[in-house]
């Protein structure tokens, strides 16, 4: 089984190759903007990979000839700008980004290999935020706040568009919040995390800087993610759209609190205009139904043990951070 992944290097895709590749007969290829040496000097990633190549998914004729010349079974689309916050600096980059990278893998898959079966991976912030105690479904009303959540828009309306018009089998992801252990400070969990483990090490003072608490999310875990991008390979149905997703709703301030428990250190929490996100959403919980009936998915792993390694893999980068920097001295 040859299954092709953009943005592998990312932190979904490290994840996803590490799992995928250890299934017999799977050859796994991917690519990423990212330079051949910043893959090769990464050994949770390499090893796993048949080939990997730097791809610009906004170039539709480099896409067309990666796609031509392996000619997968498979594609997981997971090359994106993720971050909504970077999206309000650059809204155009992220359009181009997200939804004209989309419909480049797309035609690529239209014109070269159009027995490919494309995960499209997709965005529960098209929904915008819900109301409290709300779980939205697949049939939710779409409306996107801001550039990130239109780009995600427009490449799971390509989604469709390609499936239903011109026959491919397509199947879209709608991912709910998740983290652990490897994502990006960049990210709210995994910057709390980050700036726990500096006051841990003395590096920062007793202090963190917060954005809004209030907010309600449906956290998950990215190894539980990655889980049910298996299955929907497998088991999706052509032209559809999934919820990824736990159906829990969690306040930032409360998982804020877990992870201060689980670090054992209780700072100052101080809110950071600049870590406010012009509308946010207030409340954004998913419906699982959908997807567990289709392939049997659940989620296996609690938030607090996903909170535990997502703390403990900070607290080892900041370690290996400080050695470093000792070396250098």
């Amino acid at each position: 089984m040859r299954t092709l992944v953009t943005g592998i290097a990312g932190f979904v895709g490290r994840h996803l190759a590490r799992s995928f590749a250890a299934r017999p007969g799977e050859e796994l290829f991917g690519a990423d903007h990212l330079p051949p040496e910043a893959v090769r000097g990464d050994e949770g990633l390499a090893p796993y990979l048949g080939d990997y190549r730097v791809l610009d998914v906004t170039d539709a004729a480099q896409v067309l000839a990666w796609v031509r010349g392996l000619r997968p079974d498979r594609l997981v689309h997971l090359a994106a700008q993720a971050s909504g916050a970077d999206s309000l600096i650059e809204p155009a980059m992220t359009y181009r980004v997200n939804a004209v990278g989309a419909l480049n893998v797309l035609e690529a898959v239209r014109t070269e290999a159009p027995e490919t079966v494309v995960l499209l991976i997709g965005s529960a912030d098209i929904y915008g935020s819900g109301a409290p105690g709300q779980k939205l479904a697949e049939d939710a009303p779409i409306s996107p706040t801001n550039p990130y959540a239109l780009s995600k828009a427009a490449q799971d309306a390509l989604g469709d568009l390609y499936a239903r018009t011109y026959g491919l089998n397509v199947v879209r992801t709608r991912t709910f919040s998740h983290t652990g252990p490897g994502q990006r400070p960049r990210f709210a969990l995994a910057g709390f995390a980050d700036q726990l483990a500096r006051i841990d090490a003395g590096e920062i003072p007793p202090e963190i800087r917060v954005g809004n608490l209030d907010g309600v999310r449906d956290y998950g875990d990215v190894r539980d993610v990655v889980n049910a991008y298996s299955l929907l390979l497998e088991q999706g149905a052509a032209g559809e759209a999934y919820n990824v997703c736990s159906g829990a709703g969690c306040r930032l301030r409360d998982l804020l609190d877990k992870l201060c428990a689980i670090a054992g250190v209780q700072p100052r929490v101080v809110q950071d205009p600049l870590r406010v996100r012009a509308r946010d959403a207030d409340c954004l919980v998913g419906d699982p139904a959908k997807l567990r009936a289709r392939t049997g998915w659940a989620p296996e792993i609690p938030i607090e043990r996903t909170l535990e390694d997502l703390y403990r893999d900070a607290r080892e980068r900041v370690r290996r951070e400080i050695e470093s920097e000792g070396r250098q001295r």
